[in-house]
């Protein structure tokens, strides 16, 4: 499995909040941003749902926020529910992170045949804890700054923050997966 194909899911969990951010910059129009940004997340559910894939609870979670985030927005035309919205998901997310088996589904066979469990609970862990850490910033940045220095912040700062995390982690469990592959196959006897 390559980076791209392994991060996709990450990327695509993120649409609606891009599609926001992006529509923001590009328009200034927060009611446009916000329709297009709830339209992106529903449809994100729906293609995952229409695919009978398994949604778990923070997919529910997520749309349930997207969609309660964006009525609010609409209505009052203030994006602090949309911006706090970028705090109270990934918050959510950290806490089902630092509680659960989290990534047993998007890990491929070879990675949980060759490596320990307590490496993985290690690893789950800690991006719990980097999450955590993205969604307290955003809400000290949402209210602290200007809105369009959390747009800045919010298109750049947690894509960046975590496709620089989840490329330390793919070439860590790469390394450890292979290395273990190796060690197994030292041991095998010659045929």
């Amino acid at each position: 499995m390559g980076f791209l194909q392994a991060f996709r899911p990450i990327a695509l969990d993120l649409l609606a909040t891009i599609v926001f951010v992006v529509l923001v910059w590009l328009t200034g129009d927060i009611v446009l941003a916000t329709v297009a940004g709830v339209a992106a997340g529903i449809a994100r559910f729906a293609v995952i749902k229409l695919k009978r894939l398994p949604v778990g609870p923070l997919q529910y979670l997520s749309v349930i926020f997207v969609l309660g985030g964006g009525i609010a927005t609409i209505v009052t035309k203030d994006p602090i529910f949309m911006q706090i919205k970028a705090s109270l998901v990934p918050a959510a997310v950290a806490v089902v992170m630092l509680t659960t088996n989290w990534m047993a589904p998007y890990l491929p066979p070879i990675v949980t045949e060759n490596l320990e469990p307590r490496v993985i609970r290690i690893t789950s862990i800690a991006w719990g804890v980097l999450i955590l850490a993205l969604a307290a910033a955003n809400a000290v940045v949402a209210f602290t700054f200007s809105f369009a220095a959390w747009s800045w912040f919010a298109a750049v700062v947690p894509a960046v923050v975590q496709v620089g995390g989840f490329a330390v982690h793919f070439a860590v469990f790469r390394m450890l997966v292979w290395r273990n592959i190796r060690a197994k196959l030292a041991t095998q006897p010659a045929a």
